[in-house]
């Protein structure tokens, strides 16, 4: 079993992706990194993908901590947003996974794993079920008060993975044309069970941004309703 992980990274501090790069070599074999703007994302059609200096980040940590890296860096914005985006990740990383037996692990730019324990791969292998969720959690930077809590960022490596109506559903072709959400929404969608691991620790750090970023960031999901949707599957 190789464990697959899959980074989606637009205009990131170096420091930042070498670190996330290294905490995903805790766990993973192989890094597939996907640069660009979401389209809805300000800026984005003027500079729709990262500096070169950037991608070589992720290829020299990837290679300095021994995992293989395949990086792909688009030419235009992800014109269909951030499921355009993270399907195309999933596809990628599927053309590297064995169907079935590998697993694919999920991770933003500016989230990290702290924490990995090392049983953690054979806990994967071992497992019946085809998501597994793991613990995040956000330092207090205004008031604090850190919170932690439950995310699905795991998922079995099998054929048809894809992302569907929004950014955080998971789903894969099930028996007789229906379709298993591995991650949904609570309200319209019926998940599956999880295999937990929440002694694996992923940072996000989102609030640890700079204030001009943040707004382009708030800016950004304002708008995120007009185009991601949510119905029964």
């Amino acid at each position: 079993m190789r464990v697959i992980g899959l980074l989606s990274w637009y205009e990131e501090p170096a420091s930042w992706l070498a670190e996330c790069v290294a905490g995903m070599a805790r766990l993973c074999d192989h890094v597939v990194a996907v640069d660009g703007a979401y389209a809805l994302f300000p800026g984005a059609t003027r500079k729709p993908a990262s500096g070169a200096e950037q991608a070589d980040t992720i290829a020299r940590t990837a290679a300095g901590a021994g995992i293989g890296c395949t990086i792909h860096v688009p030419r235009a914005p992800w014109w269909g947003g951030e499921v355009e985006k993270r399907s195309f990740m999933f596809d990628l990383a599927m053309t590297l996974a064995e169907p079935g037996v590998d697993w694919l692990v999920r991770v933003d730019a500016d989230e990290v794993f702290t924490t990995v324990p090392p049983e953690t791969r054979e806990l994967l292998a071992a497992s019946e079920h085809d998501v597994a969720e793991v613990t995040m959690w956000e330092r207090g930077i205004e008031d604090g008060q850190d919170s932690q809590f439950p995310i699905r960022v795991a998922f079995r490596a099998l054929p048809g993975i894809r992302i569907q109506q929004a950014h955080y559903v998971v789903t894969v072709p099930g028996e007789d044309g229906a379709t298993r959400v591995l991650v949904g929404n609570d309200s319209v969608h019926k998940q599956e069970l999880p295999l937990p691991l929440w002694d694996v620790r992923l940072e996000h750090r989102t609030r640890q941004r700079p204030p001009m970023r943040r707004a382009a960031k708030d800016q950004y999901y304002a708008n995120l309703p007009q185009i991601e949707k949510v119905s029964p599957l």
